[in-house]
């Protein structure tokens, strides 16, 4: 079977495409403009153009089908919230033979909707940071005296973070707030009038991931890293993670969840360990391929293959083993980083207490490019041209 990888200018497309292609799987890339960053790989065998899935979701959806019609027995890879919703939305309009190896729209919906996940949660004793849900109160008045007789500071997240409307999608993205006067202002704004969301008292401690492969709720392969550097500084993207040992309440946590709703397919389950009592608190389910996933196939857990190999039918063994330790770099996105945290005020980053210095920031930042242990992400001696593509974007973007 041949592989559909969509949504070509990421950078999780651009591993797909990696993985499949050296495996001798015939990759075809979608993208909204050509060349895309995965399209520019070795390994990407064909490549097709697609309307703004953002802006003109029923012209997407046209051309995708378009293209599929063509494909014979081949599996297809949507690789962001908004493809994946838009495919699993209209699931039934495919033929068989094109195999989408990811749960239905309702199931989806209920690990990716932050609202009703953290009801799930509650039912199930996982554990989530002090939280409240903009549905449980009436009016946001009530919800603001609720809030501010807990403390600051606090996270305000729009319960999903990509929302349709009825001519397209728009971004949702998360608020902090160090006081009331700040929570209110961000309350005043329309999405947060409009649209649902919680808010959480925020958690000093480390971001860790646990990334499983499942077939009907059954774990097939496992994998955990930490953030050590992210853009936006105070929490975002992850730019410089590492392998760990998978932390075994968190796992057990994030296996419970995906059980409960008898998960196939991929999904990082985040969580943050809260310094204050050392326990993995449940921040977000992303069910899909993930920003580091590059990092999991260098360790040696190949996502990728393995949803494709499920895809085609196949009985795979357990992949449980990996290296620990292995550093991932996102070389533009830990610049950015580093841009970031030199030219913006602490105050201004919202950074956690423990945070780096500059000077510490600046060292590491250098010494990165020579440690062995520091995998590239997009930059590969083997496949060039998708960092030089990533590149002149890059300088394009700075001069414009």
């Amino acid at each position: 079977m041949d592989a559909i990888v969509l949504d070509g200018e990421q950078r999780p497309t651009l591993a797909v495409t990696r993985s499949l292609g050296r495996k001798g799987i015939r990759v075809a890339v979608g993208a909204e403009k050509e060349p895309s960053l995965s399209s520019s790989s070795r390994f990407c065998s064909r490549s097709f153009v697609y309307p703004s899935p953002y802006e003109d979701p029923s012209g997407f959806m046209d051309a995708v089908m378009d293209f599929t019609a063509r494909y014979r027995h081949s599996v297809l890879f949507p690789m962001t919230d908004v493809t994946l919703t838009e495919i699993l939305m209209n699931r039934s309009m495919f033929p068989e033979n094109i195999a989408i190896p990811f749960v239905d729209y309702g199931t989806y919906s209920q690990a990716t909707d932050k609202n009703k996940l953290y009801m799930l949660a509650r039912d199930l004793g996982v554990p989530v940071p002090v939280s409240f849900l903009s549905t449980d109160h009436d009016g946001q008045e009530r919800l603001v005296e609720t809030v501010r007789d807990s403390g600051f500071p606090v996270v305000v997240k729009p319960s999903l973070s990509k929302i349709r409307t009825g001519i397209g999608w728009i971004d949702a993205k998360v608020q902090y707030a160090r006081d009331e006067r700040e929570l209110r202002e961000i309350l005043s704004r329309e999405m947060f009038r409009q649209y649902p969301f919680l808010i959480q008292k925020r958690i000093e401690g480390p971001g860790v991931g646990i990334f499983l492969l499942m077939d009907k709720g059954e774990v097939v392969g496992k994998f955990a890293h930490r953030r050590i550097r992210e853009k936006p500084p105070s929490g975002g993207v992850s730019v410089l993670c590492e392998s760990i040992e998978i932390p075994s309440q968190a796992l057990q946590d994030a296996v419970k969840i995906l059980a409960h709703l008898e998960w196939t397919g991929v999904a990082m389950v985040e969580f943050k360990i809260d310094r204050e009592d050392n326990v993995a608190r449940l921040l977000e389910v992303n069910a899909r391929f993930w920003g580091s996933l590059q990092l999991a196939i260098s360790a040696g857990v190949d996502f990728p293959y393995l949803l494709y190999r499920m895809a085609n039918g196949e009985t795979i063994e357990r992949a449980d083993g990996y290296t620990v330790g292995l550093k991932s770099r996102w070389e533009l996105g830990d610049f950015d980083h580093l841009l970031i945290r030199l030219f913006k005020h602490s105050p201004q980053l919202n950074l956690q207490a423990d945070h780096s210095s500059r000077t510490l920031l600046v060292k590491e930042f250098l010494l990165d490019f020579f440690r062995s242990g520091v995998k590239h992400e997009v930059m590969q001696m083997h496949d060039t041209k998708p960092f030089i593509h990533e590149l002149k974007g890059y300088i394009r973007y700075i001069f414009h």
